[in-house]
């Protein structure tokens, strides 16, 4: 492995561990919003877990735009998707937790639907987002010559 490819690799890894440090602190802001919402009905099971989840799309999609910033490389597209991996690998780490959890009643289907979709955002997110800023900053780096 050559000397760039191990920074990148590193600046990804620390990215990714920041973004879930900062996502924390923003889940502690947002429980004070969070304990006077009601959220009723399947839909509202749903809306509940992606409430839950929305610190760590928000911090998915600043990491990407910071690692296109950041990153070494005339292709940060690769790098995006493994920061998009390592959203999916936590992701799929979180749900599996909740769902082996001890639960006071059986899990519905609603709640898998929003486990599920909680787990698969903020990937998505971080691609998508990476992606669009990495020709987003193409573009303007060919105005700019």
């Amino acid at each position: 492995m050559s000397k760039p490819t191990a920074r990148n690799a590193l600046v990804v890894i620390g990215m990714w561990t920041f973004s879930r440090v900062i996502a924390s602190l923003l889940e502690a802001l947002i429980v004070v919003i969070h304990n006077r919402m009601t959220f009723t009905g399947d839909a509202g099971t749903v809306m509940m877990w992606l409430w839950e989840g929305f610190p760590d799309d928000l911090v998915a999609a600043l990491a990407a735009i910071t690692l296109v910033w950041v990153i070494e490389t005339r292709k940060p597209s690769a790098w995006v998707g493994g920061l998009a991996a390592l959203y999916l690998y936590g992701g799929g780490w979180h749900a599996w937790r909740i769902l082996t959890h001890g639960w006071h009643v059986p899990p519905r289907t609603p709640d898998y639907i929003g486990i599920l979709i909680q787990a698969i955002i903020p990937a998505l997110v971080c691609l998508v987002v990476g992606v669009w800023w990495t020709r987003r900053s193409a573009a303007l780096k060919a105005v700019a010559t």
